[in-house]
C-alpha cells in the first residue's frame, strides 16, 4: 500500500459485505497504526471499535472503554491520518447530531461530496450511545460522514439512525464511550473536520472471501 498521507482514508471491506454476513478475519488492529491516528469499525464480536491518538478502544454493552487487543481483528474498519482543515465552535452551525448532520448536507461541509473525518472535542451536556448514556461528560467523538451515494461503500445510511454519521465517543479519562446515537455539545467544545484526501479499499481475500463466496446470493 502506498504511504500514508493527511486525510487518505484506508478502508477494509464493504460495508454492504459486512452487513451481508461477512464479519470474521481482517486486518489486526496492531495494522492500523500503519495507516492512520484515527478510526472507527467494527470487530469480529460486532462490537465498535475507535481508534483515538492511534490507540484503538474497544466497548462493553454497558459501555466500559479499554484498549483492544493488538490481535484482535477487524472485518470492517477506515482510519485515516487526521489532519484537521476546519475548525468550528459550538456556537456556530452545529451543537448535537441533527445540526451537525445538517452542518455537513448545506453549511460548511456543502461543496464537499465524499466521506469526510471529523471530530467533535470538549464537554457534553449529554452523550447518548449505543452502549449507554452519560451526561455533563469531557470527551471526543471521532468517525465519518459519508454521503448517501457511497452507503454501500462506508455505511452509515441504515438502521434507526439513519444520517450519515458512523462515530463513537470515548470520554476524556477513556474509560467508557461507545457508538453515537446522539449528543449535546455545551459552549467551548469545537469540530474539526477535514477533505478526503484518496481513498483506499482493501478487500477479503483467501478464507475470507471463500466464505463470502459461499453465500447465498439473491
Amino acid at each position: 500500500m502506498p504511504n500514508s498521507i493527511p486525510n487518505d482514508i484506508y478502508q477494509y471491506s464493504l460495508h454492504s459485505a459486512y452487513t451481508a454476513g461477512l464479519q470474521t478475519g481482517g486486518p489486526p488492529v496492531a495494522f492500523l497504526t500503519d495507516h492512520g491516528t484515527y478510526g472507527y469499525g467494527f470487530f469480529a464480536d460486532g462490537t465498535t471499535m475507535l481508534q483515538v491518538d492511534r490507540i484503538a478502544y474497544t466497548f462493553s454493552s454497558s459501555g466500559k472503554a479499554t484498549k483492544a487487543a493488538q490481535d484482535a481483528q477487524l472485518p470492517f474498519v477506515m482510519v485515516c491520518v487526521f489532519q484537521p482543515e476546519r475548525r468550528l465552535g459550538v456556537d456556530g452551525m452545529f451543537g448535537n447530531m441533527t445540526t451537525l448532520r445538517d452542518m455537513f448536507k448545506t453549511g460548511e461541509g456543502q461543496k464537499v461530496n465524499v466521506p469526510l473525518p471529523f471530530a467533535v472535542r470538549g464537554a457534553f451536556s449529554k452523550v447518548k450511545t449505543k452502549e449507554g448514556e452519560w451526561k455533563n461528560v469531557q470527551g471526543t467523538i471521532f468517525g465519518f460522514a459519508v454521503p448517501k451515494w457511497a452507503s454501500g461503500v462506508s455505511g452509515g445510511w441504515d438502521g434507526e439512525e439513519a444520517n450519515g454519521l458512523r462515530c463513537a465517543f470515548l470520554s476524556g479519562d477513556k474509560g467508557t464511550g461507545g457508538t453515537v446515537k446522539d449528543f449535546e455539545c455545551v459552549t467551548g467544545s469545537f469540530l474539526e473536520f477535514a477533505k478526503m484526501g484518496r481513498f483506499h479499499l482493501g478487500m477479503p481475500f483467501g478464507a475470507e472471501a471463500a466464505e463470502f463466496e459461499r453465500m447465498e446470493l439473491e
